[in-house]
């Protein structure tokens, strides 16, 4: 069927059908065109809804994406601020080591100090035992001055003098005690051992007591030796001898004893300043660890991860003021930040779920489209090959000569592309249909018209002064050649040119005959030749 708009609708029939089947395939396919208006109609409200559906979405990411922009600015910012407080971390770090290195060294000197004050102690017992040893010299040369007592009378002065000196000898023996007490007292402090030397001295005294007790039998023996002091005389002098060498020993001993107090006194102030340095170090690296956790929320052991090299004290100085200069010009932290991103990264995954799925549609519907088209291109391209054909048959058929022909301007895009019509009537150039007459524009058409009807065969068409712009031989041609297909398709045709009229089976005509009442008349051309008898 052509409209009078340049649409042309068309189909196939059986070659054999009858009226009647051809009337019910005409309700089914009615049936079916109202069913696909229908279907059609369901799509254009479902692709509508898709199209707002994507409207939707895409609005929705345009807010994700600025949603998402403002979430990465926010994340840079919470980075600068990561990577300032790493590099404060590490000047922390730095700060904790070098204390930690300086706590080490003082250990180390405290570790050393103890051991030369245990050297000192050594050296200490070492010269008791020296001063032991003197005494029991001296204990040894007053037993000779009693038996050289007891040998000379005349040596009774001298002996007195001996006495004394031995008192002296005493005195001094009480002062080197005293000095050992007071090394034991040391000691005591230094080991916390004092019942240990409480006791010591207790048999320090118990020995004294034994000396004195000993020595008033030296005096008793030295009055029944003094006849013998004469003979001993030349004892007594290798005996003086000997007692000035032991005082010599005695007074170096008690020298070296006083200068080994002054070293173990001196080792102890130093050791109590190590101590004290040791607490103070402890209290700062208390106090730092404290300052650490309560600034920045870091351990030493998680500030270690974080530490930097810096080159100078000055220079981490000058870095540490830095710092808080652009902490204080961060502003008031925002305390909400960690669940302002939670929700932000939620409604982000969210999006990007609802993002995916539109895009995996948008693909499934784009490979549908490219499939669709495919399809459409390749039914295009082998529909649009027949036609070719049967039009430069039909062509030649109704111009009885001459040839027409079919040519796509894009061959590589068959459905954007335009078509270009070329004919060549008998006897004239090769032209194309926009350099033809008005009457052979139309011929063309209808042969391109009539070649497609080929294609698909319909069962019913109608033509509305389809031959308005043929000459007369044309509408001849026209009528012979619908005549023709008409074996194969019911026409109604509707014209003024007698030629046509002649070669249809039926007539049907409008008239108004009163002014406002239309009557139909019918003339059946077969029924009127049999009448008229001129039917050859």
């Amino acid at each position: 069927v052509m409209n009078p708009g340049g649409s042309m609708t068309g189909g196939s029939t059986n070659k054999e059908a009858g009226i009647l089947s051809r009337a019910n395939e005409l309700q089914r396919l009615t049936a079916r065109e109202t069913k696909l208006q229908q279907d059609r109609l369901t799509a254009e409200a479902e692709l509508q809804e898709a199209r707002r559906l994507c409207d939707q979405v895409e609005f929705q990411m345009a807010a994700a994406r600025d949603q998402l922009r403002e979430a990465e600015d926010q994340v840079l910012r919470l980075q600068g601020q990561e990577k300032q407080h790493e590099i404060l971390a590490n000047a922390i770090d730095e700060a904790l080591e070098s204390a930690q290195r300086e706590l080490d060294a003082l250990e180390l000197r405290e570790g050393a100090d103890r051991r030369k004050l245990t050297q000192q102690q050594t050296k200490r017992e070492l010269y008791t035992r020296q001063l032991a040893q003197n005494q029991a010299a001296i204990d040894d040369l007053e037993l000779s001055q009693s038996e050289a007592s007891q040998a000379t009378e005349t040596l009774t002065g001298e002996m007195t003098e001996l006495r004394a000196e031995a008192a002296a000898m005493e005195a001094e023996a009480a002062t080197a005690r005293a000095h050992i007490q007071d090394l034991q007292s040391l000691r005591t402090a230094v080991e916390g051992d004092r019942e240990k030397k409480i006791a010591l001295i207790g048999i320090m005294e118990q020995e004294i007591g034994r000396l004195e007790t000993e020595h008033a039998q030296v005096k008793e023996r030295q009055e029944q030796n003094d006849a013998e002091a004469g003979q001993m005389r030349h004892v007594m002098d290798k005996v003086m001898a000997d007692r000035a060498q032991a005082e010599a020993n005695k007074t170096r001993a008690e020298r070296n004893a006083q200068e080994k107090s002054k070293d173990i006194l001196t080792m102890e102030r130093a050791c109590a300043l190590l101590e004290q340095k040791k607490v103070t170090t402890e209290m700062e690296e208390r106090q730092i660890i404290d300052k650490l956790w309560e600034s920045y929320e870091l351990t030493p052991s998680t500030a270690q991860d974080k530490r930097a090299q810096i080159e100078s004290a000055t220079a981490g100085a000058k870095k540490v003021t830095e710092l808080k200069r652009k902490i204080t010009l961060l502003g008031t932290p925002n305390l909400g930040a960690i669940e302002e991103y939670a929700r932000v990264n939620e409604r982000y995954t969210y999006l990007v779920t609802q993002r995916d799925d539109v895009l995996t549609s948008k693909r499934e519907l784009e490979s549908i489209i490219r499939n669709i088209t495919q399809e459409m291109t390749t039914i295009f391209v082998t529909e649009f090959t027949k036609i070719d054909g049967y039009f430069g048959k039909t062509f030649e058929e109704m111009f009885g000569g001459g040839k027409g022909q079919l040519v796509l301007e894009d061959p590589e895009n068959p459905l954007t592309c335009g078509i270009e019509i070329r004919v060549q009537p008998p006897g004239k150039q090769l032209k194309t249909i926009t350099l033809l007459s008005g009457g052979e524009k139309a011929f063309v058409a209808i042969a391109l018209y009539f070649a497609i009807l080929k294609v698909r065969p319909t069962p019913f068409c109608m033509l509305d002064e389809i031959d308005a712009a043929l000459d007369d031989r044309n509408v001849e041609r026209f009528a012979k050649y619908l005549r023709n297909l008409s074996r194969k398709t019911q026409f109604i045709v509707i014209t003024h040119r007698r030629g046509t009229m002649e070669a249809s089976d039926v007539l049907y005509g409008v008239t108004m005959q009163e002014q406002g009442v239309s009557k139909l008349l019918r003339l059946d051309l077969n029924q009127m030749e049999e009448y008229l008898g001129i039917v050859e």
